[in-house]
């Protein structure tokens, strides 16, 4: 299975937020079909619930939400360290990237870090790449002697 509902999603909040919503409904199954139509309206945002309507349709949604809870599981995130509060039009630009150049589900946490001065850290899947401002100064400050002559 491969959901709609995973292609939307940029950031690893994005991705929070979604398992909070399915576990809502998959807890409302289990109350009445009344308190499901009712969380699906009111607590889910309106185009998560789109798609789980759309998916859904025909199929037993218990299963579905267990399906698509488990595929949630293996979507890979990417860690990125940067220097600045990015915008909302950043965060989607460089999600977009990474979902066209890298891997379609992929979802990226963006994590503030000041003392970068600049550049970024990434993390994914296991490998560590530093290309900031700051670990580049560092390396120049280590071959600069401070002694007086």
């Amino acid at each position: 299975m491969s959901s709609l509902l995973l292609s939307k999603l940029s950031t690893k909040d994005d991705l929070d937020i979604l398992k909070g919503e399915l576990e809502s409904l998959e807890g409302a199954i289990y109350q009445s079909k009344d308190k499901y139509n009712e969380i699906i309206r009111s607590d889910i945002r309106s185009w998560v619930s789109e798609i789980v309507h759309k998916e859904s349709a025909g199929k037993d949604v218990t299963k579905y939400i267990k399906e698509l809870k488990n595929e949630i599981e293996t979507v890979p995130v990417l860690s990125a360290c940067i220097g600045f509060e990015p915008s909302s039009s950043f965060i989607e630009s460089v999600s977009g990237w990474l979902k066209k150049n890298v891997d379609d589900k992929l979802v990226v946490d963006i994590v503030l870090n000041t003392m970068l001065l600049g550049g970024v850290q990434l993390s994914y899947a296991g490998k560590y790449l530093d290309l900031s401002l700051r670990k580049k100064i560092s390396k120049e400050l280590e071959n600069v002697n401070f002694s007086k002559s």
